[in-house]
């Protein structure tokens, strides 16, 4: 397939994620898309470990079916459909929610299909996780969660996108390969704006999902949000 032709369809099948992907570079199973993003401060490259990148030579149409699965996810958390998003959601697996980058089976919650469409109207106030540093246990009600340690930022807009690649990480350990060993994910992120806190004030969110070669379709399975911690 000529460029242009990959062009349009990767315009086709983001459409919803128009204004994200603005300059796509050729991947593989691993590297960045990336629209512009501002680079790094020296204090933000001393405190984070950001990748370049992985040059690849196969054809970028190979991760559209992922990109296509992570678009409509944010689509659904953008718009606060939890129906949408929990058809998006393995029926089997559920999804699980982590509110640092360490996946933690032990603290972390995971939801059927059928759990997340109930929690986001019964009320519960579940416990999440607890806060870096404190301890505190995080208490929230699922929408309450979704907008501090999910969509914390408006992500269809991140300028720099990760597939199967961990861009930035802190002091947290960052286990997500080894936590989900089969599976694929994205992670968008946002550097860091702030020039007072020395571009610490950076957040991603990774989207992980089944790899259809082991489950037949992309299915939500691991929601996981990141940001600087002490």
């Amino acid at each position: 397939m000529k460029r242009s032709a990959l062009l349009c369809v990767l315009a086709l099948l983001l459409g919803t994620l128009a204004g994200l992907l603005l300059n796509v570079s050729r991947l593989g199973g691993q590297g960045l898309l990336a629209s512009g993003a501002p680079a790094a401060t020296p204090a933000a490259n001393a405190a984070l470990q950001i990748s370049p990148g992985m040059a690849a030579d196969s054809d970028a149409e190979s991760n559209l079916p992922l990109l296509d699965a992570a678009s409509q996810v944010l689509t659904a958390l953008k718009e606060g459909n939890i129906q949408s998003l929990a058809a998006l959601i393995d029926p089997e697996r559920g999804v699980t929610f982590t509110p640092y980058s360490t996946v933690d089976p032990h603290s972390d919650l995971t939801f059927t299909p059928d759990q997340l469409s109930q929690a986001t109207v019964n009320g519960t106030r579940y416990v999440w996780g607890y806060t870096q540093g404190k301890g505190d246990a995080i208490t929230m009600t699922l929408p309450e969660y979704l907008g501090a340690y999910v969509f914390d930022a408006d992500y269809t807009q991140a300028p720099i996108i990760g597939v199967d690649h961990v861009i930035a990480s802190g002091n947290s350990l960052e286990n997500v390969e080894d936590a989900y060993p089969e599976d694929r994910f994205v992670e968008f992120y946002f550097p860091g704006q702030d020039p007072a806190s020395g571009g610490l004030d950076w957040s991603a969110l990774k989207l992980v999902f089944s790899d259809p070669e082991h489950a037949g379709d992309h299915r939500l399975v691991g929601v996981i949000h990141s940001e600087w911690t002490i």
